[in-house]
């Protein structure tokens, strides 16, 4: 029967005379591998400072004291691996030095075991692994202890029966039993590689194993040298969930209300928080994620290795004299001692520089729940230490206080179009900027609706709404006005021409209640239009103006709002396509100065004259045409007549009268050719030389 062995089996028995050490591979042939003992935990390094941004990120600040040299090992989840290489800062305080920071390859499995001497990739068995092993030397315990080289593994005939049977062969090295020994697999209670370097590798590659299989934690080894107690701090950004904000607003009968702010907080670390100092800050730096911890390889062409061909004999003919060859080019001379002085000095400098420490953030602000600009930012500084277990939310209060608000209805037809909403101006009388969040509302001691703020700096006014107002109604009526003419100008035959648009919107505002309100009344505002009434408004923003309305108690009592907006529009006509009748209309508009009106008057009289001169021509044709008619009647009725007969003299006598009228028609049309094209250019000289405003 064949005996399997696992690759695990061999490398246990390996490992079992020899400690777990750093692999130094030779040369460059063996990856390095993380230390597996040894090191400091992260308990000494915890984390004291935590900055959350609203972006979706963190700044974690760990601070401890470490003695000597060492390697300092944190653990973090696989996805931020590639932030903290994108982010990771640390300085060693006090004379130290950081040499470096090691942690598990994200290399394929496979890649990374085959570049050790032994070909872990696959799962081989043990005859597999001695196989590739074949010429190290070995220690075997089995009936007796075998020391030798390795000269192959083979299987045989058991010849009971059982199949084939596997055997190690040594080329032995054990006095007295010198020679090629077999050695049955199943016999075999332990063997060990006498090569100390060999059982290294072998263990490092378990190690990179268990690694691999660990896909949710990572280790990441910071490697500080120095001598004596020092600080050692290490700060990165990782991704953290959004920290948030929630309000309460408690409505007060005398204008001073409560405002109560909350701060959602959410540890999704697999660490706990104790004690650390948190900054909530509210802004938007850019940030993005780019993986840095998945190894890349940029393929290379493969070029052939240029071998030069032998060359093949011959024979010369005899030269002539000629010129002498020039001179061989003297070879560069190599740098003076003096030149690579100043470059060794020179790389020295900048080495030196890139290993001065860089600044973490600036320290908060000790005092407790109170917040800071820091440049488009703001930061709320929490004073007293924070301690959140992982995987857990918190709220921290941030406000307390009692701030000013008038109550306010406030109309927006698209909120609602019959009734407004009951709500309060507020202004920001703390010393905390306010950052956007919901606000829940309390009234005589009972739920009063839900509201929504925006960020608010202090000192500055918002206003917010949270239930609607059945006391009073609104309605409204848009109306659009007739468009007005208010400016007309003439320039080489062009009509500039600027109407004024007009619109309208009455609000009528009805309060049903037992006190007068105030009311705003949002009305949408648009760029191209202009506020023509009333002349003034409370607010503008971006996109409406707000009106405010006093409206008395009563239900009998109305109060109207109306609002007009203007919008001028330009436009230009060619006055050579427009007839007298709309040349006229223009020219009787209210508002145009005298000399417009006088040119238009006189470009109608022209274009009226040139209209009966076109009229005059075409009746003419239309006489002409007629006779040409009737004289082709009268030839087709004479073709079957007699010559002789009074019907076709009478016939020819009205071909002669009908002739002579032709003749005076087409002299007419003539003319009146002649006056149309005489007119026509007396408009154009006039409209080109026109100008009048």
């Amino acid at each position: 029967m064949k005996t399997q062995f696992s690759a695990l089996a061999i490398i246990a028995l390996a490992a079992a005379a020899v400690p777990a050490q750093p692999i130094r591979g030779e040369g460059a042939s063996s990856p390095p591998s993380l230390p597996r003992d040894g090191g400091v935990s992260a308990e000494a390094l915890p984390v004291k400072n935590i900055v959350l941004f609203t972006g979706g990120v963190g700044h974690f600040l760990r601070e401890g004291r470490v003695d000597g040299s060492g390697k300092l090992e944190l653990q973090f989840g696989l996805k931020d691996v590639s932030d903290l290489l994108k982010s990771l800062v640390i300085r060693d305080f006090d004379g130290g030095k950081i040499r470096g920071v090691t942690y598990a390859s994200r290399d394929p499995l496979e890649r990374t075991l085959k570049s050790f001497s032994l070909d872990l990739s696959g799962s081989p068995g043990l005859p597999d692994i001695l196989g590739q092993a074949r010429g190290e030397t070995v220690e075997v315990e089995a009936e007796r202890r075998h020391t030798g080289k390795i000269l192959a593994v083979e299987s045989r005939p058991s010849g009971e029966g059982e199949g084939e049977k596997l055997f190690l062969t040594v080329l032995s090295a054990t006095p007295g039993d010198e020679g090629i020994r077999s050695i049955p697999f199943d016999g075999i209670r332990s063997l060990r590689f006498t090569r100390g370097k060999l059982n290294d590798e072998l263990e490092a590659a378990l190690g990179i194993i268990a690694d691999m299989r660990n896909t949710d934690r990572k280790s990441v080894w910071i490697d500080y040298q120095g001598t004596g107690s020092r600080r050692l701090q290490a700060g990165y950004v990782l991704e953290t969930p959004v920290w948030k904000t929630s309000y309460r607003l408690v409505i007060d009968p005398s204008g001073r209300h409560l405002l109560q702010g909350w701060a959602v907080v959410e540890n999704a670390t697999d660490e706990d928080w104790n004690g650390v100092r948190l900054d909530l800050v509210s802004g938007a730096p850019v940030s993005f994620a780019m993986d840095l911890y998945q190894p890349l390889y940029n393929p290379r062409p493969f070029v052939p290795y240029a071998v030069r061909g032998n060359l093949q004999s011959r024979t010369h003919d005899e030269g002539l004299a000629g010129i002498a060859a020039p001179a061989e080019a003297a070879p560069a001379p190599a740098p003076s001692a003096r030149f690579l002085n100043r470059e060794a000095a020179a790389l020295s400098k900048a080495m030196a520089a890139r290993e001065e420490d860089q600044a973490f953030y600036a320290d908060s602000a000790p005092a407790a729940a109170e917040a800071e600009a820091v440049g488009e930012f703001f930061r709320y500084t929490i004073g007293e230490p924070v301690s959140l277990p992982r995987r857990r939310s918190g709220m921290i209060p941030i406000l307390n206080e009692t701030i000013p608000g008038e109550r306010v209805s406030i109309y927006n037809p698209e909120v609602h179009g019959r009734h407004p909403m009951n709500g309060l101006r507020l202004t920001n009388s703390s010393s905390l900027s306010l950052m956007a969040g919901p606000v829940t509302v309390f009234e005589e001691g009972i739920y009063a609706g839900d509201a929504r703020i925006d960020d608010l700096r202090p000192g500055a006014k918002r206003l917010v709404s949270f239930s609607l107002d059945l006391d009073t109604e609104v309605m409204r009526l848009d109306r659009s006005l007739p468009e007005l003419i208010t400016r007309l100008s003439l320039r080489k035959g062009v009509l500039q021409i600027t109407k004024t648009l007009r619109r309208e919107t009455a609000y009528t505002l009805i309060n049903r209640g037992d006190k007068s309100r105030a009311i705003l009344v949002e009305h949408p505002a648009s760029p191209d239009w202009k506020l023509a009434e009333p002349a003034s408004f409370q607010e503008r923003t971006e996109d409406l103006y707000r009106f405010a309305v006093a409206t008395p108690a009563g239900r009998d009592k109305t109060t109207e709002l109306r609002v007009a907006e203007e919008r001028v529009v330009e436009s230009a006509a060619a006055l050579s396509s427009m007839g007298a009748d709309t040349v006229l209309f223009y020219a009787s508009q209210k508002g145009i100065s005298g000399k417009v009106r006088e040119a238009l008057n006189g470009l109608a009289k022209k274009q009226a004259e040139l209209a009966e001169i076109v009229r005059q021509k075409k009746q003419a044709e239309t006489r002409i045409a007629a006779i040409h008619r009737e004289q082709e009647r009268i030839r087709g009725n004479m073709a079957g007549l007699d010559r002789a007969s009074a019907l076709y003299q009478r016939y020819v006598s009205t071909l002669g009268e009908q002739e002579t009228a032709l003749t005076a028609l087409t002299g007419e049309l003539d003319g009146l050719q002649v006056r149309e094209m005489e007119k026509k250019k007396e408009i154009d000289d006039f409209l080109g030389g026109l100008e009048a405003f």
